[in-house]
């Protein structure tokens, strides 16, 4: 008797947790639909649509943020997904796709420790793009260097250089100034409204000090910044 208790503990603290489903009104259907109609090229609007509603999570446009493009948390019992109201319809798209995939891996592990980017995520991103890897649903200038990066997916989809360039080409407002990466460091520039210093390169982003606060952060190192 004693064993068998024993066993159902370890199993329950084995197992990953279970969240409640979120419950999917009409009015929440219609909300969502809004929003990826809004914001997704029209081919792909019925499948990410699908992947919502096969696993529910709570879904936000955030405020544009210089640090990432969107953002997975699992939090009191519910996942959440924010992806950036700035983005063009290709780069918002990736990015969905991006942020479930982190969804279907905490489904699929738990809370169990895994890389964020590990070979776990690696394989249910490319699962989850494969179906719209496809020259209806992506222009073909942009289609070939997504293949290319899908093969082995990074953190971010910036840190492909050809990926980044094909992706910031569809943006309503062509960037200006320079990338933050050519800029040699302790250079200081304006980014968004706000000078920093460039410090050092930390893999695919770049450690800045903000002048005015003095406070440290990361930037992505293919933003485009104005030198001062």
């Amino acid at each position: 008797m004693m064993l068998r208790t024993i066993k159902n503990t370890i199993q329950k603290v084995l197992e990953p947790d279970t969240p409640p489903k979120i419950l999917i009104d009409e009015v929440s259907q219609q909300k969502m639909r809004e929003i990826l109609t809004k914001h997704l090229p029209q081919p792909a609007i019925t499948y990410c649509w699908d992947l919502w509603r096969e696993q529910p999570f709570h879904f936000k446009i955030s405020r544009t943020r210089s640090t990432c493009f969107g953002n997975y948390i699992f939090r009191e019992g519910h996942h959440k997904i924010t992806i950036n109201n700035d983005l063009n319809p290709y780069a918002f798209l990736v990015t969905y796709i991006h942020e479930i995939a982190h969804q279907r891996t905490w489904l699929h592990k738990g809370r169990r420790r895994i890389a964020p980017h590990g070979k776990e995520w690696k394989q249910h991103f490319q699962q989850l793009m494969a179906p719209i890897l496809n020259e209806f649903v992506f222009p073909e200038n942009l289609l070939v260097p997504l293949r290319n990066y899908m093969q082995n997916p990074a953190a971010s989809s910036v840190s492909y250089a050809p990926l980044s360039e094909a992706l910031r080409s569809f943006d309503k407002e062509q960037a200006t100034g320079i990338i933050l990466t050519e800029l040699p460091d302790n250079q200081w520039f304006e980014f968004r409204g706000n000078v920093f210093q460039k410090i050092e390169k930390r893999r695919t982003r770049i450690l800045c000090v903000e002048k005015k606060s003095k406070r440290r952060y990361t930037i992505l190192g293919s933003a485009r910044v104005n030198p001062i």
